[in-house]
């Protein structure tokens, strides 16, 4: 998993300038450099990210429908490489190329 703004750490043009430029870097370098098939799915939303579990067994985790969404988009067969929700594909509007798939649901 790999969260782009944070609380306290979002910028205006997040999306199209720091997560779709990463995500498509890490997708294509595990592929060429390590030679890793991989899958990802983007999504853009809230989600819970902090500490789960009690004083002597817990994680830092991120959850919540974005995150459960992001999972079904990486697992979907119809995953070329990088699946992107709606509000990701909004978000970056004309700076990124998109093809329209099928919907997935979550």
């Amino acid at each position: 998993i790999a969260t782009f703004g944070l609380r306290g750490s979002s910028t205006m043009n997040m999306v199209t300038e720091n997560a779709l430029p990463a995500t498509l870097t890490l997708h294509k370098r595990l592929y060429e450099d390590l030679e890793v098939e991989n899958k990802i799915g983007a999504t853009l939303g809230k989600a819970y990210c902090g500490v789960v579990g009690g004083v002597r067994r817990h994680e830092y985790a991120v959850l919540g429908p974005t995150v459960n969404l992001a999972a079904r988009l990486m697992a979907n067969r119809s995953n070329p490489g990088v699946l992107v929700d709606n509000n990701v594909h909004n978000e970056a509007g004309e700076c990124f190329k998109f093809c329209a798939l099928s919907p997935v649901q979550a």
